[in-house]
């Protein structure tokens, strides 16, 4: 968070004062001296930044990290992106490079027992930095049961989702044993990434977008929109719901 200065609006005019922004700035990954992608993200768990970035892109594996500011150094096995490229905040999947496509399905082992509109509300309570700029998003990484695993938070969707899949590999935790709950829309890219890593069950706040809808269905995901009230809408296989929760029919 950046604090800096504003006029606040209202109806008595504008008023000099001072407010937190959120962070933006170029995050550069390196292996070696070489880049491997460079990110424009809120500078914070630049670790499970990186972790979660190249899993989540099915760009190969990390076996160490060493963050010094804004420069995370990895050492393992990894392809990199042209060294051109920069990921935005607003752009999951804007490259000069080759995009990989998920083409396997993801397994049929998770029973949600939880509703989403509860989870949402509970991953609400762990965003700090949205409670202080409303600037960022959040993506969470929950039980089937309910449980809240991690919450991570930055100024691009895509981002919050591979710093939360970052902190979960990190922690030993496997992401594919978990639901995935995002604060905003659902976007393929999104969609593409949690497929990548195995995630059965993605849950959005807003709407799945066609071509979001069209990958879940195609990788045997089960996703969930507008998920914030108990009146959302389910996109794939609903056997993954727990009938007594979601009374399916």
């Amino acid at each position: 968070m950046v604090r800096k200065p504003i006029h606040r609006m209202s109806s008595a005019g504008l008023t000099p004062q001072y407010d937190e922004l959120a962070g933006e700035e170029i995050i550069t990954i390196l292996e070696g001296e070489n880049v491997v992608v460079r990110i424009l993200a809120t500078p914070y768990d630049l670790e499970d930044l990186a972790i979660g970035h190249i899993a989540c892109e099915g760009r190969g594996t990390i076996a160490s990290v060493v963050v010094n500011e804004n420069i995370i150094t990895i050492e393992g096995d990894v392809l990199n992106r042209p060294s051109e490229d920069l990921l935005t905040a607003a752009c999951g999947a804007c490259t000069e490079g080759d995009i990989l496509i998920p083409n396997s399905s993801v397994s049929n082992s998770i029973i949600l027992s939880s509703k989403p509109s509860e989870l949402i509300d509970k991953m609400s309570e762990f965003q700090p930095i949205f409670k202080s700029t409303g600037g960022v998003h959040a993506s969470g990484l929950f039980s089937q049961n309910g449980k809240m695993h991690f919450v991570r938070e930055d100024v691009g969707r895509h981002n919050s989702l591979d710093k939360v899949v970052g902190a979960a590999i990190r922690s030993g935790l496997d992401p594919k044993e978990c639901v995935l709950i995002l604060s905003g829309r659902m976007g393929w890219e999104l969609v593409a990434k949690a497929s990548r890593i195995g995630i059965e069950i993605v849950i959005s706040v807003g709407a799945i977008s066609a071509a979001a809808a069209n990958l879940g269905r195609s990788c045997g995901m089960t996703l969930i929109g507008f998920a914030k009230n108990d009146d959302g809408i389910v996109i794939g296989s609903s056997s993954r719901l727990d009938p007594i929760v979601f009374g399916n029919r």
